[in-house]
């Protein structure tokens, strides 16, 4: 619907009714040329344009705003369209305007569809108009007879629909508007058009009579006005963007307890101005959580064993959600679920319920779950836990623990209980990966363990004191860990399980503990707590735990944590509402969206498209695009325990490996295939393509960079040596080695490292060493050029990333420098279509910089913090739509196409209410960032 100005003296009023974006389009161009027509004689037209969405509520208070906009307009405009046809409240305004006002007053607007008049009928020829609800017409037509005065506008949506606009001097516009405006000033349509080619004779003249008056005022206004636009513009640009670093950090602060509203906030900043802090943001948006929300408060969750299906526990039962979409999958009823568990074949979950009842449910299709069998024991349900390969469910209540056969689901048996393997009351329950042991919590101090053999018998082995409500065993068995009620945890080695030994005590906490889970490379526990807060811990040495990052998003207690089998995300269930999806690396949170188990990358490990990434001991190619999770293709043979560098060719048609030199033809990615024999070098290699994939560079790790021509990579031969290079890497291993561009230039790092080479490579026949950058108070140790070659950035052991103009290589030239970090910069990558650098240090920071200004780059964002890890790899993907970090064994990938990153934050969170926007942008009209 479309509500009218109110009617001033003088002038006309229109309201304009229509029902789809691009009729607005239509709408606004056509509310122009109705305005300004016949100016400055006639009486402009008035007119206001609301667009009307089917979303709208038909709220009393929206209705009635309708009918006084109706009732305060002289003339009724319909965008006619089959959409305008079909909706209620063009319906309405028409029925309302045949019932109050003059029929005659009606005018129609032709956008769309199908609109044709019957003389012969006196009406519409309704077997083939479209574009009017027929009903509506009919009565204005019986109020009203005769032909409706309208105009075809389809030209003007066409030509909207392929240019974006229309000038308003187009003569057909002209002449369209004049059909309306000459009814709505009581006018014949030729006397306005005559008037109106008057009036633009008229005007020319008096513009030419006041051009030369215009110009001797012009050169002094302008200087001025030019001056005081620029002051307003860098005002208004400053105010902008201190707006999006207000809400980048209002953002964080929230990312945690609000993540739906902090993605909406950071979408707007980066909408109000394109700030480092926002840009950064952005990228590092894949830290904020994702959030489920089901029926009621969610108290239980648990992964499937592929990690691809999640069941979570709420009071009206268990949803099963894609992890990948986060969209429910399917429900399965229930009451207030306390916990759930999923068999090792994924076929088979099981849940528990706060009156005792436990479910077997069959997913063998995950769109319809199948009830097998319910059981119950006494007590409300605490924990579950399969039992393999004795098929068992361990069943935990708060007053004992039993043991269930499940040979046949549909009909589960007792087996055992608590008092049966003489365990006293059960205060949790758990069995290792193995099936072999079984620990419970015998009253609130002691723990008891228990073997379980393949026939299900149970058999005592040692108990222990300590305080106990919750239990777990890590993945590879040889711990447990339990959580009692002194708000602390301890890990016991059970490798012999006749004698557990205490091997740490975690104390993060401030409240009871409620939860517990490892993840299932067994280095990472989480522990969730009373007061909402989960504490991550680095557990890889358990005598010496660590603690990581502190979670504190949840308003409630933390009931159920559970990691996905990859270990890249938390998921913790509290009765606050929604569940909460965290990316994490290890102990710490993460931004990258994806995690490769491979590290080890080289300087060029993606293919041309970005689809594919080498990275790894041995190499392994992995496909990172189109589809959901990362697939492994192919792995290349390695004959060094150390690895070896891998590179595809510009082409995407070759990959060059180290160890011995070797080229592979890879038009099928999962079947690598040797290209003539390999060339024998000692120890692992840099290998480097130049632009045109022509030449190649690799180096011994104690040898100088040696120049290869690879047109044919079945016979490749050696061009020569850059004497004086080969420096090597404590971190990488590798030489540092970069082409500049195309412009047949290379740079290297001389052996000593105190000093780079630039070297003219554009004749095969002679390498010309064109000139040294001397070191100043540090080595140089890592390099990366500018995608047009004309800037070199090089890395030092001092932390400082030094900018250097190579234009001229004969004389480089400093430009500037930065010295944000806190160790030797290993590794630096350029972005291949923006002004972007990446840089890692050897304390594992990794940060990117707006260079768009080499003198003075700019921090964007530190997408991995120090102490996360060591990298062992950093490159971009030549589209420039992912950056990847490696560390030894593990490869991080982020998006950096900012496009896609804002689809992606608009398509995982609600929309900005009003409310919302009025308390972070009170001075600002309400305007949905994603609407």
């Amino acid at each position: 619907m479309r509500a009218g100005r109110e009617e001033t003296e003088g002038h006309y009023d229109v309201f304009i009714s229509y029902s789809q974006n691009l009729d607005r389009e239509v709408a606004t161009v056509f509310q122009r040329g109705m305005e300004n027509f016949g100016r400055p004689w006639y009486r402009p037209v008035q007119l206001r344009v609301f667009r009307d969405t089917t979303h709208l509520s038909a709220s009393r208070n929206l209705q009635e705003e309708i009918e006084k906009a109706l009732a305060r307009s002289s003339w009724l405009i319909v965008m006619a369209s089959p959409l305008a046809a079909e909706s209620p409240w063009v319906r309405a305004e028409i029925d309302w305007w045949v019932a109050n006002k003059r029929g005659e007053r009606m005018l129609l607007a032709w956008t769309d569809g199908t609109l044709e008049w019957s003389r012969e009928a006196e009406d519409f020829d309704w077997s083939r108009t479209d574009a009017l609800p027929r009903e509506q017409m009919q009565t204005s037509l019986a109020a009203t007879p005769g032909c409706p005065r309208w105009v075809d506008l389809r030209w003007l949506r066409a030509q909207i629909d392929e240019h974006g606009s229309v000038p308003v001097n187009d003569p057909r516009l002209v002449a369209d508007v004049a059909e309306f405006v000459a009814p709505v000033q009581g006018r014949s349509k030729a006397e306005l058009i005559g008037h109106h080619l008057r009036l633009k004779r008229r005007r020319n003249r008096l513009v030419a009579a006041t051009v030369s008056v215009l110009c001797a005022l012009l050169a002094t206004a302008t200087a001025f006005g030019l001056v005081a636009n620029q002051q307003r513009n860098v005002a208004t640009e400053r105010q902008l963007a201190a707006e999006s670093r207000q809400l980048v950090a209002e953002a964080a602060s929230i990312q945690d307890t609000r993540p739906d509203l902090a993605r909406q906030l950071l979408v707007e900043a980066y909408r109000l101005s394109h700030t480092e802090q926002a840009v950064g943001a952005l990228l590092g948006s894949g830290a904020v959580p994702r959030l489920l929300r089901g029926d009621g408060f969610s108290r239980a969750v648990a992964f499937s064993p592929s990690g691809q299906l999640m069941a979570v526990g709420f009071d009206g039962g268990v949803t099963l959600y894609d992890r990948g979409t986060g969209e429910a999958v399917s429900t399965l009823p229930g009451h207030s679920v306390r916990a759930v568990a999923f068999h090792a074949d994924g076929r088979l979950l099981a849940e528990g319920d706060f009156d005792g009842r436990v479910r077997l449910w069959d997913l063998t299709s995950t769109t319809e779950p199948r009830l097998l069998g319910t059981v119950k024991p006494d007590g409300g349900v605490q924990n579950l836990a399969f039992a393999e390969p004795a098929p068992l469910l361990v069943v935990g209540t708060g007053s004992q623990v039993v043991l269930f056969d499940i040979r046949d689901p549909s009909h589960p048996k007792a087996a055992k209980t608590s008092s049966d393997m003489g365990a006293g009351l059960g205060w949790g329950a758990d069995v290792s990966p193995d099936g072999e042991l079984i620990a419970t919590g015998a009253g609130s101090d002691r723990v008891r363990l228990m073997r379980l053999s393949r026939s299900g018998r149970i058999s005592p082995l040692s108990s222990f004191s300590t305080p106990v409500s919750l239990l777990a065993f890590s993945p590879g068995g040889h711990l447990l860990a339990t959580v009692g009620n002194d708000y602390t945890a301890r890990l016991w080695d059970v490798a012999d399980p006749r004698r557990p030994e205490l091997r740490s005590v975690l104390n993060g906490h401030n409240e009871d503990i409620w939860s517990i889970a490892f993840a299932h490379d067994g280095k990472t526990l989480a522990t969730g707590a009373m007061d909402g807060t989960i504490q991550l811990w680095d557990i890889s040495d358990p005598v010496r735990p660590r603690q990581g990052t502190r979670l504190s998003g949840h308003t409630a207690y933390v009931g159920s944590l559970a990691f996905a089998p990859d270990g890249r995300t938390l998921a913790s269930a509290a009765p606050d509402g929604a569940v909460r999806l965290w990316n994490v690396h290890g102990p710490q949170t993460s931004s990258a969206f994806v995690s490769l188990p491979s590290g080890d990358l080289s300087p060029q490990p993606f293919d041309p498209k970005g689809r594919f990434v080498v990275a790894g001991r041995p190499s392994t190619i992995w496909q990172v695009r189109e589809v959901p999770e990362p697939q492994r293709l192919a792995t290349l043979p390695t004959y060094n325990r150390g690895g070896q560098r891998v590179s595809f060719s510009p082409d995407g048609h070759t990959l060059a490996t180290g160890v011995p030199l070797r080229f592979w033809e890879v038009s099928d990615l999962s079947r690598p295939r040797e290209r003539g024999g390999s060339q024998e070098v000692e120890d692992s290699t840099t290998v480097v393509y130049g632009p045109d994939g022509s030449v190649l560079a690799a180096a011994e790790p104690l040898g100088p960079v040696r120049l290869w021509e690879v047109s044919d990579p079945a016979h490749p031969r050696i061009l020569g040596t850059l004497s004086g290079s080969g420096a090597v890497s404590m971190f990488t291993g590798t030489a540092p080695v970069a082409f500049a561009g195309k412009r047949g230039l290379l740079a290297a790092v001389r052996k000593d490292r105190e000093a780079v080479q630039l070297w003219d490579v554009s004749r095969p026949d002679r390498f010309v060493n064109t000139d040294v950058i001397p070191m100043e108070s540090a080595t140089a140790v890592s390099l990366a050029t500018s995608s047009d070659g004309r800037t070199l950035f090089v890395g030092d052991s001092r932390g400082t990333v030094t900018v250097w103009n190579i234009t001229d290589p004969h004389r480089p030239r400093r430009l500037g420098e930065t010295e944000r970090h806190s160790g030797e910069v290993t590794h630096l990558a350029v972005h291949p279509t923006r002004d972007l650098l990446a840089s890692a240090d050897q304390y594992g920071a990794v940060r990117l910089w707006d260079v768009s200004e080499p003198a003075v780059p700019r921090e964007t964002a530190l997408l991995a913090a120090i102490g996360s890890f060591t990298p062992t790899g950093l490159a971009f993907s030549p589209d420039g739509g992912l950056i990847a970090v490696s560390t030894d064994d593990t490869t991080l990938m982020w998006h950096t196409d900012v496009g896609a990153l804002l689809r992606q934050l608009c398509a995982e969170s609600a929309p900005i209410t009003e409310s919302q926007w009025k308390q972070y942008l009170p001075d600002r009209s309400y305007d949905p960032p994603c609407a």
